[in-house]
Order: C-alpha cells, then sequence, then structure tokens
C-alpha cells in the first residue's frame, strides 16, 4: 500500500478519496489549497501525490514543478487532476512534470486504475537489470521528464554496442555476461572517476543503452567512453579472434560470415538549441542520431545539432 498525498479545494471530494484509499489499506494525507501544500508533501513524504490543477493562490502545476526540483520529493508519482480534458492541456500537465492525468469529473473505478498503474510505473523504475544493475526504459524516460521539467540543460546520449549479437553468437551465454557486465561497469564508473555525479544511465535491454548527463559534460564523458571501450573490449576477444580483427559467425540462416569486433554507436540529443518538451521527442531524435554514427573499426559519436525541427 501506498503514501497517498491529495490536494483538492472540492472538500466534498478529497474526503470521498480519503475515506475510499484509507479503506483500501493506504496511508493518505489531505490539503485543499495549494498555498503550503508542497511543505506538508516535505513533511508526509508521501509515495504518490494527487494534485489538482486548479486550486486557488498556488496552481497544481506549481506544486508539480517544486516536487520535481527537490531532491527528496522528485521521484514520487504525481497524477494531476485537470477539469480540461483536452490533449494540449493533458501534454501540459505532463511537461509540467507529472507521471499522468485525470480528467474531472471522474469515477472512483477509473481514480483506481490511474492509481494502479502509478503504482506499477513505480515499482517498475525500482528494478534494475540482473548483470548491468542498471535501471530500464522507463526509468530513464522518467528522469528525462523530470529533468526536463526543471529546465535543465541536457545531453541524452544512446549507446549501441555494434556487433554484440555475432559476438554472442560466437561466445554464448557467458561472452554476453561478459559484455554486460563490462558495459555496466563501464558507464557508471567512469562517471564517478571523471567527478560526474548529476548523470543517469540505463540498460534498454540487449546491446542498448541511455546515458542522460548535463549539457556541459556528455561530450568529454563520451569521447572518454569511446575511448576506453576500444581499449579494453579487445579483452574479452580470443587471441585468434584480436590478431584476425574480426570474428567468424553464422546468421540465422547457418551462413558463415565475418563481423566487424564490438564498438560503440553513441547519438546524442541535447538542449543547447532546442527545447524539447518530453522523452519522447528526445527519444526520437535521439534514434534519428544513432542511425547516422555507423562505427568503421573504432567507436564514434553523431551529436544532432539542428536548431530546428527539421
Amino acid at each position: 500500500m501506498s503514501k497517498i498525498f491529495l490536494v483538492d479545494d472540492d472538500t466534498d471530494l478529497t474526503e470521498l478519496m480519503q475515506s475510499r484509499l484509507t479503506k483500501e489499506g493506504h496511508q493518505v494525507h489531505t490539503v485543499n489549497t495549494g498555498e503550503g501544500a508542497f511543505e506538508a508533501a516535505k513533511k508526509f513524504k508521501p509515495d504518490i501525490a494527487v494534485l489538482d490543477v486548479m486550486l486557488p493562490e498556488v496552481t497544481g502545476y506549481q506544486i508539480c514543478r517544486r516536487i520535481r526540483k527537490d531532491p527528496e520529493l522528485y521521484p514520487i508519482g504525481v497524477l494531476v487532476l485537470t477539469a480540461l480534458g483536452e490533449e494540449p492541456e493533458m501534454i501540459h500537465g505532463l511537461e509540467q512534470g507529472a507521471d499522468d492525468y485525470l480528467a474531472k469529473p471522474f469515477k472512483m473505478e477509473v481514480f483506481n486504475e490511474k492509481l494502479g498503474a502509478l503504482e506499477s510505473l513505480l515499482s517498475t523504475v525500482k528494478q534494475r537489470h540482473p548483470i548491468t544493475q542498471l535501471p530500464g526504459t522507463d526509468a530513464i524516460k522518467r528522469e528525462i521528464n523530470f529533468r526536463l521539467a526543471r529546465g535543465s540543460a541536457v545531453g541524452a546520449c544512446y549507446i549501441t554496442v555494434t556487433g554484440f549479437k555475432p559476438y554472442c553468437a560466437v561466445y554464448g551465454r557467458e561472452g554476453q555476461k561478459r559484455v554486460l557486465s563490462f558495459m555496466g561497469n563501464l558507464l557508471t564508473r567512469l562517471a564517478r572517476d571523471m567527478g560526474i555525479y548529476e548523470c543517469t544511465f540505463a540498460h534498454m535491454g540487449g546491446e542498448h543503452f541511455v546515458g542522460l548527463l548535463n549539457l556541459d559534460d556528455y561530450e568529454r564523458y563520451c569521447n572518454a567512453l569511446m575511448r576506453i571501450f576500444d581499449e579494453k573490449i579487445l579483452e574479452i576477444y580470443n587471441q585468434e579472434d584480436r590478431q584476425r580483427g574480426y570474428i567468424l559467425a553464422k546468421d540465422k540462416r547457418g551462413r558463415e560470415g565475418k563481423y566487424a569486433l564490438m564498438a560503440l554507436s553513441i547519438g546524442v540529443a541535447h538542449t543547447q538549441h532546442r527545447a524539447h518538451k518530453n522523452a519522447k521527442k528526445l527519444f526520437e531524435v535521439l534514434a534519428q542520431a544513432r542511425e547516422v554514427a555507423q562505427p568503421d573499426g573504432k567507436s564514434v559519436m553523431f551529436v544532432d545539432r539542428r536548431k530546428s525541427e527539421r
């Protein structure tokens, strides 16, 4: 069960919601004005905040933005309630740092569904890959949304280990574990060694990783990452493959072919020239940048420097 913080000036609604949620085992604290709501949340330390948008004195959006800027509260789940059910208003709510929205009036059954989905999301973002010990896609997208909502200047890096699948075909499950363990350790250790602490890394599955760094840090970090990867990755090949400079592997049809040794393909999207509104938009640019970054024997990085949407 969760600690839920309700902020709505409709006292009848908050009493109903508190009664229902308490019966279901949740711990609930209610506030009926925007003024002082953030300070009350700091004391209550909720798992989830439910914020009405239209509040006297301080709006739900203002409270949400303060939550996302607070080092203690920023990871909590936020559900905004809005009487304006149009899509632009809902998108605006997400861009303020909310996880989800619910249009008023609503049925309690729908509210419970939203609450359950948010609890599941919070559980998911806490999970770690068993080998890399990194969080997954939901966690990094959520972190990107939070950083964008705070107005942070960031550089997001889509990092792909090219040649990973052929390597796994030759070296098997143990080889796969070696590469993933190597990447998980390298990504986090390098940031620590370089004194870069405001960063987040995620493992999206297989050979795909994402790093989120401050705008001033991403370029020097990625250059160091590529250099160290290209130096160290040779150590996990056998001597024959290292000397050859490629591996022999079979494709899905059983045909043997030559495959290049592993390298990094890094696509970067940042906020220096374009104000990306949310993680979805940023990931679209990331995917485009990564497609351009095609290694030719060595790791390569491509940075999207466009100043317009084209």
